[in-house]
């Protein structure tokens, strides 16, 4: 898989092989943000995972890309997200291609950075802005680490060959990481978001500031006020029942008025619409 030279973002883990390899076989590297867990949000239970994991962040810093070190909190959708988004963001807004490699990510960074790289993609271009890729690799260890940790518990099992297995086992994770070698290489397709108008976005925008709105008309007089332009009541309503549609806003009468707030996934747009 040869692809144009780009700008990549690769999550940390417990894994080297399927980080580095396509680095040097399948890329042009421009530039590589290495993302990190933030030091400042570990807890006592996290700290020798975070020692692994720190060994092959300083094996593959040792390779010579130019890296640079993004630190945020991988048990956090929201953070992940926006640290993720503004980078994409930028590079993008620099002509440049971003490669998201989701081998070695968490599930909560996978969907963040998968959100945030869908988020990113203009829709009717021939080759997408932001391409994630996967990794399959040439062998795992995982279930071979698991099956030898159940031998110990078989009768008649010797004890000294599955730990001399482990200790194998063991050396391979070290010097390659919880797989090894690069079978091939996957592209995943940029799925279609629904579009949004600069109004909607402009709306999502007020409704994130305020918090909650009051009504209809004072979200007609809010967005008439930010945009300089007045927009009819009718429309207004129609972009409300479109964002409540889509899982953005949510609305709850109170006497005659509606009032109207932001779902999560409402305030990451809101973000995202803003920067």
């Amino acid at each position: 898989m040869t692809m144009k030279p780009g700008v990549h973002i690769v999550p940390t883990g417990f894994e080297y092989d399927r980080v580095i390899q396509p680095l040097i076989n399948d890329f042009t590297v421009k530039k590589a943000y290495l993302l990190v867990h933030d030091t400042k949000k570990r807890t006592e239970d996290h700290d020798k995972q975070t020692q692994i994991v720190n060994g092959y962040i300083r094996k593959i810093k040792d390779i010579p890309f130019k890296w640079e070190i993004i630190s945020t909190n991988i048990y956090n959708f929201d953070d992940v997200f926006k640290r993720s988004y503004d980078i994409i963001k930028k590079e993008v807004g620099e002509g440049n291609p971003v490669y998201i490699n989701i081998s070695s990510a968490s599930k909560v960074v996978q969907l963040a950075l998968t959100m945030a790289a869908f988020l990113n993609n203009k829709p009717g271009t021939e080759e997408p802005a932001v391409q994630l890729f996967y990794v399959e690799p040439e062998r795992y260890y995982e279930g071979e680490l698991i099956g030898t940790v159940f031998e110990l518990l078989k009768k008649d099992e010797d004890e000294q060959n599955t730990i001399k297995k482990l200790k194998d086992i063991a050396r391979e994770i070290r010097d390659h990481g919880m797989a090894s070698g690069k079978k091939d290489t996957y592209k995943f397709p940029p799925f279609p978001l629904a579009q949004f108008t600069d109004i909607e976005y402009d709306m999502l925008k007020i409704i994130n500031e305020k918090k909650v709105i009051s009504s209809i008309k004072e979200m007609k007089e809010l967005l008439d006020m930010s945009t300089g332009r007045v927009t009819p009541r009718s429309n207004i309503k129609y972009y409300l029942d479109n964002m409540e549609k889509q899982g953005l806003i949510t609305t709850e009468r109170e006497k005659k008025e509606l009032k109207i707030s932001l779902t999560r996934a409402g305030e990451l747009f809101a973000y995202a619409g803003g920067n």
